[in-house]
């Protein structure tokens, strides 16, 4: 059985950007931004599929608002750059996890493989220690909710 799963790599990441140089963004319905497209797909599954992301510019004018001085102020355009290189980025680091995991014989990316991916890509150093602490706090605060919803759980069903 071959596999025919969707790699992509920086370079193909910025073969897909200057494709798409001049495209516009693609929406759906009412103007809900479709974040994931698949571009230049051709009828041999065999062959690379470019995969277009960005995230929407909302979210990217918070992260800008909240990473910069109130006194700076972004242009449309370094916006919209941010945007693609994010994307760029988000590609780069999935695909490096991707590997981790089908390394690790699973189909699935788990934490490890993300946290593993940021230290093969040269960003350990910088994030690794504060995306682990990142985790622990998560999953601590997963595991609350989830007492909490079993407690809630147990009084409805007690109570009843």
């Amino acid at each position: 059985m071959t596999d025919t799963t969707a790699t992509t790599t920086a370079p193909a990441a910025a073969e897909a950007l200057a494709e798409n140089n001049n495209s516009t963004p693609n929406t759906t319905n009412n103007n809900v931004p479709n974040s994931a497209t698949k571009a230049d797909t051709t009828a041999n599954t065999t062959s690379t599929t470019h995969i277009e992301f960005e995230p929407p510019q909302a979210c990217i004018r918070r992260l800008l608002k909240t990473a910069l001085p109130p006194s700076t102020n972004v242009a449309k355009d370094a916006s919209s750059a941010f945007s693609r290189a994010s994307g760029i980025f988000v590609l780069y680091l999935t695909t490096c996890a991707n590997d981790f995991a089908r390394e690790g014989k699973r189909s699935t990316i788990i934490a490890k493989d993300v946290l593993n991916a940021v230290k093969e890509l040269g960003f350990g150093e910088d994030f690794g220690d504060t995306l682990e602490k990142f985790l622990e706090v998560h999953r601590r605060e997963e595991m609350e909710k989830k007492k909490v919803k079993e407690r809630m759980k147990e009084r409805l069903s007690g109570g009843a």
